[in-house]
């Protein structure tokens, strides 16, 4: 019984361990031979929330800088999912004008499959991180990094192969991806600034109205 369901777990799982041996092939699979769900991508990323909530919580205090009583992972996981949105909605904009063959689901599939490194590394650095002096924290900060460098070369891979892209095309369209998200970050500021002042604006209005 147990040797079944833990098949049917690693079943379920198998594309985006697949992905981390075999990226170029993995992305291929997922996106021209359609043997990636969106749920998958969807359990994944919420894995990787999960795992960041875990590591924020449960980090041992010598390499966990944040007080215990700032600690939100309601906040966290919004600025994870908002930060998930700007890339995909930037890269999607800027592969709409370069002839990019990814559609929307594509990308946001490709990124949430990507973050496995994170998940295989923010579990066991969290648990490391309880059992080591201060002089051993190099360990802590090594099995991160290790994990953040592999989740940005897949995210790289995957775009690459979800778009059709040449390698200089790619690296061209991750840069164009980062100006298209401080573009949007500035017209929503703006649109929020404006709206507030409407609405100040309004309230001011029937304030006056009232009072008079």
């Amino acid at each position: 019984m147990i040797k079944k369901t833990l098949g049917k777990i690693f079943g379920f799982y198998r594309l985006p361990l697949y992905i981390i041996v075999r990226p170029i092939d993995g992305f291929y699979v997922m996106k021209y031979e359609k043997q990636g769900t969106l749920r998958l991508a969807i359990f994944n990323f919420l894995l990787v929330c999960i795992a960041f909530a875990l590591n924020n919580q449960y980090t041992s205090l010598i390499v966990n800088p944040r007080h215990p009583l700032t600690l939100n992972s309601l906040r966290d996981f919004y600025i994870i999912v908002i930060a998930l949105l700007l890339f995909c909605i930037g890269n999607w904009s800027v592969t709409c004008l370069t002839n990019g063959e990814g559609r929307f689901k594509d990308i946001i599939m490709a990124v949430c499959y990507a973050v496995t490194p994170l998940i295989l590394t923010l579990i066991p650095a969290t648990i490391l991180s309880n059992f080591i002096s201060y002089e051993e924290t190099g360990f802590y900060h090594m099995i991160l990094s290790v994990g953040m460098f592999y989740f940005v070369f897949l995210v790289f891979i995957g775009l690459l192969t979800v778009h059709n892209y040449t390698v200089v095309k790619a690296i061209a369209t991750i840069f164009l991806t980062v100006i298209a998200i401080l573009v949007i970050v500035f017209l929503v500021s703006l649109l929020s600034t404006m709206w507030q002042q409407l609405v100040s604006f309004v309230m001011s209005i029937y304030t006056e109205l009232i009072f008079r």
